[in-house]
């Protein structure tokens, strides 16, 4: 205990400091408490392994925390968009395995919502089989592309959201203007509760899955425009 306790002493504590940071580091944009959340559980997709290649041999396993990397933050976008399509594409397939080449997917043009949608789904763009549709709010349709079976899933009840929507807006109508740090830390706490809501609660009472029959996707693409979640990127904290 002494040689460690003299060896620690004799690192200097910028080292000590740096060597946290490094280890900590792949956690650090990643709130803990969503790792066991019964809603984060990782879905199994497929590929193939190539481009000019055959399926994988093997499923491999998608979880909330890739997603989070990818999209650069956790957020209750992302959240929504992850519980609702985790639950909704393993549907269109007997095994649950969602093959990542045999969807299409309709989305409301927001950063969260479509990155989610691209990495759950495999869907893209510039291949037309992810359609932007704003008229959809935070809802999304799904549909596998070699059958048609198609579903829309959406939040059974929205109002648990409505304190978060409520400051958002406000911090909007500033237009980059007197936003202050105080007004980031108290929208991103709501939406870590509104998120902690929908990680948590049972996805039977949270959403509303429907069959959609006889469903013709069509590609369009609303509103093209720029990034809602950098505006702020420079306030202070």
């Amino acid at each position: 205990m002494k040689f460690l306790l003299a060896t620690l002493l004799s690192i200097p504590l910028v080292l000590l400091a740096n060597e946290s940071r490094k280890q900590n580091i792949d956690d650090a944009f990643y709130e803990s408490s969503v790792k066991n959340a019964p809603n984060a559980k990782p879905i199994l997709v497929k590929d193939t392994d190539s481009a000019m290649g055959r399926y994988n041999l093997h499923a491999k396993k998608l979880d909330i925390k890739t997603l989070a990397r990818a999209h650069g933050h956790l957020c209750d976008g992302l959240v929504l968009a992850y519980v609702e399509l985790s639950n909704t594409l393993p549907k269109l397939f007997n095994d649950s395995i969602v093959d990542r080449t045999d969807i299409r997917i309709v989305a409301k043009n927001s950063p969260c919502l479509v990155d989610t949608s691209a990495l759950m789904s495999g869907a893209r763009i510039n291949h037309k089989t992810l359609s932007l549709d704003n008229s959809l709010g935070g809802s999304f349709i799904v549909q596998r592309i070699s059958t048609g079976q198609t579903y829309k899933v959406s939040l059974a009840d929205k109002g648990f959201l409505k304190a978060l929507k409520t400051e958002e807006e406000k911090i909007k109508a500033k237009a980059n203007k007197d936003v202050t740090p105080k007004d980031i830390d108290e929208v991103e706490a709501l939406a870590f509760k509104a998120m902690k809501h929908m990680l948590n609660t049972d996805p039977k009472k949270l959403l509303k899955i429907t069959e959609l029959k006889n469903y013709h996707y069509k590609f369009k693409i609303d509103a093209i425009g720029s990034r809602s979640d950098i505006v702020n990127k420079n306030i202070g904290r």
